[in-house]
């Protein structure tokens, strides 16, 4: 699920914001139930900034974990919540500046490790993202993660996701596994839209 905003060169206050004047992420106090991410860099030609959300449903209050001149580095994100990351890129090209943003939103289980991909190729129009998820660090697999469209209003440094709906929230409850085995996460709860 990708999107694209194309502007005039003169929209650089936005492209700012882009690069890393969103708060910076604060990881996790110690001792909390946490999983690492690690990034897996897109094309070096392209500027991506990796975001973390406060707001899960809407991808609200972004913060800045990785900065496109970053180097990569694994980011821990507490475990048993559900978890909003996300790529936004710039591409220049002439006088316009092209924007792309990507969401992934998962519940992490604590003592996993997990890897984000993200890319916006040179000759695309749309952006992707993927993330998997592993117990040893060597073999991953896939998880049930919801992907959104991460749009981004340059004019006010700010940006959103369609919510997550009810059916986004029972994929994710019914196919993620908790640590007893079970496939119910009852603190998901708090996303669903009140009866």
């Amino acid at each position: 699920m990708t999107s694209r905003t194309i502007a005039a060169a003169i929209g650089i206050g936005g492209a700012l914001w882009l690069t890393g004047c969103a708060a910076p992420y604060a990881e996790p106090p110690a001792g909390a139930n946490t999983a690492t991410v690690d990034f897996v860099r897109p094309l070096t030609s392209t500027n991506a900034t990796i975001l973390a959300f406060d707001d899960a449903k809407y991808c609200g209050n972004p913060r800045t974990a990785l900065k496109p001149a970053d180097a990569t580095r694994p980011i821990r994100v507490l475990a048993g919540v559900p978890t909003a990351l996300g790529a936004s890129f710039v591409r220049t090209s002439g006088t316009l500046i092209y924007r792309c943003g990507v969401s992934a939103t998962f519940v992490p289980q604590a003592g996993k490790q997990y890897k984000m991909t993200a890319s916006y190729p040179t000759n695309a129009h749309v952006c992707r993202a993927g993330v998997v998820e592993s117990d040893d660090g060597r073999s991953w697999h896939a998880i049930n993660a919801r992907y959104r469209t991460y749009r981004i209003n340059p004019s006010w440094g700010t940006g959103s996701c369609p919510g997550l709906t009810d059916a986004d929230v029972a994929f994710m409850r019914d196919k993620t596994r908790s640590e007893d085995g079970s496939t119910t996460l009852s603190d998901l709860s708090d996303l669903l839209t009140p009866q």
